[in-house]
């Protein structure tokens, strides 16, 4: 089996768990503290739907390009935020939303499709086409999320995460989660861009 066939398999294989994933998730409302929440509203489902769209990308575009390694970047740093967000803010901030432990839609989405997705990167893209100048498009659609979800919670009084609750925490707070998020992406999008043009993922003289 060659590089590409392989390649080709692991990206369907991958489709179609995160597709199973988001069809466990996306058609059920979350609870909220004051209601109820769509699931297309969270940025777990937004991030992993952009998952499967850049990975039936990757399989139709052929041969790589800074076009594809921008929306890989981009995707990397979205789906990196929701695992990390997911594990090591959400479930030890909100024990009391994980008592019964953790859903095999929840491995999906915030555990498998990261782990899955980086995989897929080191083992089958050719590296050294992201630059750090990159993170002004990576960054576009985190803050649209952000200025979205604030003002449709501002309006509505629902919000999809704790630390985005203008009416619970205050705006102050929020702000300052939205500084701390930025920073946090931007430091993120560095150490991708840096991980992508480290020469032990480079190809070696006389390789493909």
């Amino acid at each position: 089996m060659n590089k590409q066939t392989a390649s080709s398999i692991f990206k369907l294989l991958l489709i179609a768990t995160i597709t199973y994933g988001l069809y466990l998730s996306i058609f059920k409302p979350l609870s909220v503290e004051n209601g109820l929440l769509p699931a297309i509203a969270y940025f777990t489902i937004q991030s992993n739907i952009l998952l499967v769209m850049a990975l039936i990308f990757f399989l139709f575009a052929g041969h790589q390009n800074r076009v594809t390694a921008i929306v890989r970047g981009g995707v990397i740093i979205y789906i990196l935020i929701t695992g990390l967000v997911f594990h090591f803010l959400l479930v030890p901030g909100l024990p009391e939303y994980f008592a019964d432990g953790l859903s095999f839609r929840h491995h999906i989405t915030h555990t498998i499709a990261p782990i899955g997705f980086i995989l897929d990167w080191l083992l089958f893209d050719i590296k050294g086409m992201m630059r750090n100048s990159d993170l002004k498009y990576w960054i576009i659609y985190p803050l649209l999320y952000w200025i979205v979800t604030i003002s449709y919670g501002i309006i509505r009084g629902l919000y999809p995460y704790f630390f985005m609750d203008v009416g619970a925490i205050g705006f102050a707070a929020v702000i300052t989660w939205f500084f701390a998020l930025t920073a946090f992406i931007i430091i993120l999008s560095f150490l991708v861009v840096r991980l992508d043009n480290m020469s032990i993922f480079k190809p070696k003289n006389g390789e493909s």
